[in-house]
C-alpha cells in the first residue's frame, strides 16, 4: 500500500469546498489540541538554521542542499485517529497530500505576494508597517520574459492598539527618524502609497539557480523527498532555506512542493508551533527556527522565521521574520495567490 495515501486519503483533493475545508479545519484542530494537551507547555527551541526570502516573487537563486532521509507516515488507521508526531510536524504531510494533487499545467506560473516591515515610530508609543505587493508571471518558456507590477501600500499603523495610538499621537502622516533604526536610514517616511509600476525582463536571474546553471525547465526538479535529498546535496541548514525558497517562490510542479513540505517535516532542528494567525490574518499552522539572514538593516538582536501553512489547502501562506525576544513581527513574504495558467493578464493590458 502507499504510505502517503493514508494521508491523502485525509482531505479530498483541491479545489475545496467551504464544507470540506470547515470539516478538514476541524480534524486538524482537534488533533493538534489533543497533542497540546499531551505535551503540556513545552518551551520550543529553535536551532540555528537560515532562510532566504526573495525580493520579487520567484527571484531566488537557490542554494544546493541536503537532509536525511524523510520519515515515514503511519499507517490510515493511525492518522485517522489523530496520532500526531511528538514534534507536531505532522500537518505538513496533510499540506503535501492536498498538494499533490494541485492542477501544475500551465504557460504561466502567476504569483501574487505581499512584502512588508514593521517598525516602532521614532517615539517608540506605536508600530507601523509598511507593505508593497508584488505581482510576478513567470514563463514556462525560458526564453519568454517575465512581468512584474509592483504597487506599494503604504504605511499605517500595524495593528488596532496600534492605530489607537497613532490617533492619540494626533494620526500624523509622517515620520522623522533622526538614526537609522529598523528602517534602515535617517530621514522622512510618509504614509501614502506610491505609485503601480508594470515592466518585463528577459533577465534569467530570475528564474531558479541550481548546481550553478539555471533551472530552464521546472520538469527537472526531483517529485520526492529522497530525490530532493540527493539533488541539494548539502547540510540540514541549507536544506531548510532551499525548501523553503522553492515552496513558495519557485514555478516547480505540485509534486515537488509537495516533497518540499515533506523534506522539511524530516529535518532536525525545525520546531512546529502549532496554530497561529499570519501576516495577512489567515489561519495557519507554522513552523520556526533561528534565522538572521534576513533581520531588517541595523537589527543586531536575535531573531527566528516563522513558515504558516495551510494544511488543508497546501497553500504556503507566509514567511515571517520575528524578534527572538518578544515575538514582534519584523518582515514578512505573504503569498495571497500563485498558480499555474495559460494567459498572463500583465502582458495581455500592454
Amino acid at each position: 500500500m502507499d504510505d502517503y495515501r493514508a494521508v491523502r486519503d485525509l482531505l479530498p483533493a483541491p479545489p475545496l469546498s467551504p464544507e470540506v475545508e470547515r470539516a478538514g479545519r476541524e480534524r486538524l484542530n482537534a488533533a493538534f489540541s489533543r497533542e497540546r494537551a499531551r505535551r503540556g507547555r513545552r518551551v520550543a527551541r529553535w536551532s540555528a538554521l537560515g532562510i532566504g526570502v526573495a525580493g520579487a516573487a520567484a527571484a531566488a537563486a537557490i542554494a544546493i542542499a541536503h537532509t536525511a532521509p524523510p520519515s515515514v507516515p503511519a499507517p490510515h488507521s493511525a492518522v485517522t485517529r489523530a496520532d500526531t508526531r511528538a514534534d507536531g510536524k505532522r500537518f505538513l504531510l496533510v499540506a503535501a497530500a492536498s498538494m499533490a494533487a494541485v492542477p501544475d499545467e500551465g504557460a504561466w506560473w502567476g504569483s501574487t505576494q505581499v512584502n512588508g516591515r514593521q517598525f516602532h515610530e521614532p517615539g517608540g508609543r506605536y508600530v507601523l508597517r509598511q507593505s508593497t505587493s508584488i505581482e510576478t508571471w513567470i514563463p514556462a518558456d525560458p526564453e519568454g520574459r517575465t512581468w512584474y507590477r509592483q504597487t506599494s501600500q503604504g504605511i499605517k499603523p500595524a495593528t488596532p492598539q496600534d492605530e489607537a495610538a497613532w490617533v492619540a499621537a494626533g494620526s500624523p502622516m509622517s515620520w522623522r527618524y533622526d538614526k537609522p533604526s529598523d528602517i534602515g536610514h535617517s530621514g522622512v517616511v510618509r504614509s501614502e502609497p506610491g505609485e503601480q509600476r508594470t515592466w518585463s525582463t528577459e533577465d534569467w536571474d530570475f528564474r531558479i539557480l541550481m548546481a550553478g546553471k539555471p533551472l530552464t525547465k521546472m520538469s527537472e526538479m526531483p517529485d520526492t523527498p529522497e530525490g530532493l535529498k540527493a539533488f541539494f546535496d548539502a547540510d540540514d541548514r541549507t536544506t531548510i532555506d532551499t525548501a523553503a525558497r522553492m515552496l513558495f517562490f519557485a514555478p516547480v510542479t505540485s509534486e515537488t512542493r509537495a516533497a518540499a513540505y515533506r523534506l522539511l517535516a524530516s529535518v532536525p532542528g525545525v520546531t512546529a508551533v502549532g496554530q497561529v494567525t499570519d501576516a495577512l490574518g489567515r489561519a495557519g499552522h507554522a513552523i520556526e527556527y533561528t534565522s538572521g539572514e534576513f533581520a531588517p538593516p541595523n537589527h543586531a538582536e536575535a531573531t527566528r522565521t516563522r513558515l504558516v501553512i495551510d494544511p488543508v489547502s497546501g497553500r504556503p501562506l507566509s514567511i515571517e521574520t520575528r524578534s527572538a525576544a518578544d515575538g514582534l513581527l519584523l518582515t514578512y513574504t505573504a503569498i495571497q495567490d500563485s498558480r499555474w495558467t495559460d494567459s498572463n493578464p500583465l502582458r495581455e493590458n500592454e
